[in-house]
């Protein structure tokens, strides 16, 4: 049986090093920030929607202009929800499909029938 565990804490809190720790020691780690902005720039249907509601300017040289969707979101809730309305939901299929493959993963590991758990990382 599987573990999923869900690191969280604020700001300094110490979750990135707790997620290296896990890796190093051969805990497969979704992190669910790298995966919103990878989806952010890699996904036709989330690049759309969030020209449509913050702009053309979401978008400079062809990647997320991380800057002025910060500057847009971050002193006001309303647009902040809109932007996780848009990726929240690519973000938990992405990690869904993420752990389908670790498990399919773990259970090929015939040479390492002790590794039972595995770690999902959301900040």
């Amino acid at each position: 049986m599987a573990l999923r565990v869900g690191i969280t804490g604020g700001i300094g809190s110490g979750k990135s090093t707790v997620a290296r720790v896990f890796e190093v020691l051969g805990i497969p780690v979704y992190n669910a920030d790298a995966a919103a902005k990878r989806l952010m720039n890699e996904d036709p249907v989330i690049r759309q929607s969030l020209m449509e509601a913050f702009g053309p300017e979401t978008y400079s040289d062809n990647q997320l202009n991380r800057a002025f969707l910060a500057g847009v979101v971050f002193n006001n809730p309303a647009k902040l929800e809109i932007l996780n309305q848009i990726t929240h939901p690519a973000t938990i299929h992405d990690s869904q499909e993420w752990t389908a493959r670790q498990k399919k993963s773990l259970y090929d590991q015939r040479s390492r029938p002790y590794f039972r758990k595995w770690v999902c990382r959301k900040s």
